[in-house]
């Protein structure tokens, strides 16, 4: 049914674009004949006013003709052209729609090896697409991350998980119920599989770079992700998401906005060691436990705030300036150093 279902999308989909890649094939066809007709009147009439004629020369006159569509003949040539990159641009999009499809299908299927395979088949469509195409096959990827999650089960190869329990009915067991769990199985390779491709993608190395794109990972649940020396030039938002296991940002770059607002650092390791942030950064309402590092990181001269976390520690998040708050950048809030634990704040 599922295989029945995605066959008539995909054909469904490449009829839309064959309609309108022969309407829009037809109507610059028809649109450069009636152009190149008009240029041909309009070019022999511009001659003849500029080009003096003899009578006695029956030849001038036609010269005249002969020049005029010379000149239609460039101007159709260029059209030729337009209308042959719109052909070509036309076909590009529906091979885009049906690579795209399939790899969409694939990250949908039940079996692990599946999505993996779709993983790389999306990340093979981002590379070979450009601008708003590219953001729309980062965006499935992230849109994957953000799918909810059951780290107990992430490596369990459970399908289902059925539970029974007896009806009560005016006091009387009458039969049972039973609820039905679904589970999306061995979904940690798949997801790590995820920000490996990503992370690979943002760093010098990478013969595709999808730096300028924008990342949204807000509420995902980021295993041992490991963005080390990584380059996020467009937004990246963490708006709650949660990090498990080790968070590793090393040396990693943020040019654009930033949001880690109300995210959990809630792992063994976390750190920002070296990391550049110059653009405006929020990690209000943060939860920071286990080991968290933001040492030797540059933080530009745009505000960059921790206020207000959920929690600081313990062990308490290490910083340059920790034993000098002197030294604190003065774009990085609060000003009164360090920050004060939300639950603290409302105890006091």
């Amino acid at each position: 049914m599922i295989a029945r279902t995605r066959r008539r999308v995909l054909r469904a989909a490449k009829m839309t674009v064959g309609r309108v890649a022969t309407n829009g094939l037809l109507w610059s066809i028809i649109g450069a004949l009636v152009l190149g007709s008009g240029l041909a009147l309009a070019a022999q009439w511009a001659l003849g006013q500029r080009i003096e004629t003899n009578d006695k020369v029956l030849a001038a006159p036609i010269d005249i003709t002969k020049l005029a569509l010379t000149v239609v003949a460039g101007v159709g040539g260029v059209v030729a052209l337009v209308v042959a990159y719109r052909r070509q641009r036309d076909l590009e999009h529906g091979r885009f729609v049906e690579r795209f499809g399939a790899a969409a299908a694939q990250l949908g299927n039940t079996d692990v090896a599946i999505r993996i395979a779709g993983v790389y088949a999306m990340a093979g469509v981002a590379d070979e697409s450009r601008g708003l195409r590219r953001q729309q096959c980062i965006d499935v990827l992230c849109g994957y991350l953000r799918l909810p999650y059951d780290a107990e089960h992430g490596t369990s190869g459970r399908t289902k998980f059925v539970v029974k329990a007896p009806r009560v009915d005016h006091g009387r067991v009458s039969g049972e119920t039973e609820e039905h769990v679904e589970y999306r199985q061995n979904d940690r390779e798949v997801r790590q599989t995820i920000v490996r491709a990503i992370a690979d993608h943002l760093r010098p190395q990478a013969e595709h770079s999808w730096s300028n794109s924008n990342f949204d990972f807000r509420t995902a649940h980021l295993e041992d992700a490991d963005f080390s020396h990584t380059t996020f030039s467009g937004s990246a938002r963490f708006q709650g998401a949660t990090f498990s296991g080790n968070a590793l940002f090393v040396d990693a770059t943020f040019s654009g906005t930033t949001q880690f607002r109300d995210a959990m650092f809630s792992g063994t390791t976390t750190w920002f060691v070296s990391a550049t942030f110059s653009g405006i950064t929020w990690f209000e309402d943060a939860t920071f436990s286990g080991t968290v590092s933001f040492q030797g990181a540059d933080f530009g001269t745009k505000v960059i705030s921790f206020s207000e976390p959920k929690r600081w520690g313990p062990p308490t998040p290490k910083f340059d300036w920790d034993k000098n708050t002197t030294r604190k950048p003065a774009n990085v809030e609060p000003r009164n150093w360090p920050p004060t634990a939300a639950s603290t704040a409302h105890a006091e």
